[in-house]
């Protein structure tokens, strides 16, 4: 289950996904798992979503627009007022996995392969891994 170790509430997962099917399964299969989740649209603000809800984990969606893509990431990676979260990129074309690592997600979930079930464990190894200084922030490696 995840919970923030800063505290006695569950983590927060913000979901950034333009398909609202998709948004509200990826939304229901977090909170099933003990997350607070929310989805989101890159032309929110997300400098405020963050500070607001202060996530634990990013999921997001890399088909969404580039030009989008890259500031959100941007806004992540700069994290000011809020702890850098945790970036799981979601991706089904090689292209996308390559500019999710170049922008700097921590993880890359291949759909369509992997079992969109195994995500949230996936984020509690992580965010464990985050806790025991064994996973750094990732830098991007491209200007966003």
């Amino acid at each position: 289950m995840a919970i923030d170790p800063d505290s006695d509430t569950a983590a927060a997962v913000v979901i950034f996904e333009n398909d609202p099917r998709q948004a509200n399964a990826y939304q229901e299969l977090f909170t099933g798992a003990g997350y607070l989740a929310q989805t989101a649209l890159p032309n929110q603000d997300v400098q405020q979503l963050c500070e607001r809800l202060k996530p634990q984990v990013i999921l997001f969606d890399m088909a969404i627009w580039e030009a989008d893509t890259a500031y959100v990431f941007g806004v992540l990676n700069g994290a000011l007022g809020f702890e850098r979260p945790l970036l799981i990129a979601l991706a089904t074309l090689p292209h996308q996995a390559r500019r999710a690592k170049r922008f700097g997600a921590d993880s890359v979930w291949i759909r369509g392969v992997d079992d969109a079930a195994g995500l949230p464990q996936l984020a509690d190894d992580l965010l464990q891994q985050r806790r025991e200084g064994k996973l750094k922030p990732r830098v991007p490696s491209t200007p966003l």
